[in-house]
């Protein structure tokens, strides 16, 4: 598959593109999940490699010859979210090593926490390999406020960010409202962005991308990766519906 643009992964487009969770820990779970998505309607994966125990490469040539859709590779700290600790500089060489195996993938995930120069260096990197960087930051106790919001995923794109990824957890109806507002300006700012309010009460963020700007939403398969994720048939209905006419 050639690297992509945000063009050629049509993420100009109206309605968001819906990217499905790997959370497999080996070889054997990798290749169930991808059996039992098949039919699921994503346009691309995510595979948390943070929960992988297994050959990464391997993974990757299991992962070609199931599947042609693009892939985003992330390695989720537990600060953020994810299973795995890892201090800066341990996951930068990490990152780096991923970056090393570009050939088989089309994104990459960077998490901001890591420090400016430390994202500058991996986006670097990762667009001198032909790579998309999805620049990411997870807030799971609160909303920041809306002009704070902006200034993250601003800053993310000042940084290499071809994405900037926003994901916060609202306390009321109010904060996800803020969080889209954001998005929407970000959106027309810098482009697509990806945004989510987490949770029940921020489901509707994550169907709301027309209208946000955010052009990414993740639709869970076999197992969900963050709190409030609807699965991915239902979230492609969900979609075409609020896509009509738009």
């Amino acid at each position: 598959m050639k690297k992509p643009s945000l063009e050629s992964l049509g993420l100009y487009e109206r309605t968001p593109k819906i990217c499905i969770p790997l959370m497999a820990k080996d070889l054997a779970g990798l290749s169930l999940q991808l059996l039992e998505n098949r039919t699921l309607p994503g346009d691309l994966y995510e595979w948390r490699l943070d929960r992988y125990e297994g050959d990464i490469e391997l993974g990757l040539g299991i992962y070609k010859r199931a599947v042609s859709l693009p892939l985003l590779c992330t390695l989720r700290t537990k600060g953020q979210g994810g299973e795995i600790e890892l201090d800066p500089p341990e996951y930068v060489r990490r990152v780096r090593e991923l970056i090393e195996l570009s050939e088989h993938f089309q994104l990459i995930d960077i998490e901001l926490c890591a420090g400016d120069s430390a994202v500058r260096e991996l986006t670097e990197a990762a667009h001198e390999r032909g790579l998309l960087a999805v620049v990411s930051q997870h807030d799971f106790a609160d909303t920041p406020p809306g002009e704070e919001m902006l200034r993250t995923l601003v800053h993310m794109k000042d940084l290499g960010a071809d994405l900037p990824k926003l994901a916060v957890m609202p306390k009321n109806p109010l904060d996800v409202f803020s969080l889209m507002s954001a998005s929407f300006e970000a959106y027309a700012l810098l482009g697509p962005v990806i945004t989510m309010s987490m949770g029940e009460i921020g489901r509707l963020s994550r169907a709301a991308g027309s209208f946000t700007g955010s052009c990414i939403t993740f639709g869970a398969g076999a197992r969900a990766s963050a709190p409030g994720q609807l699965g991915a048939a239902e979230l492609r209905q969900v979609l075409d519906i609020l896509g009509r006419g738009l």
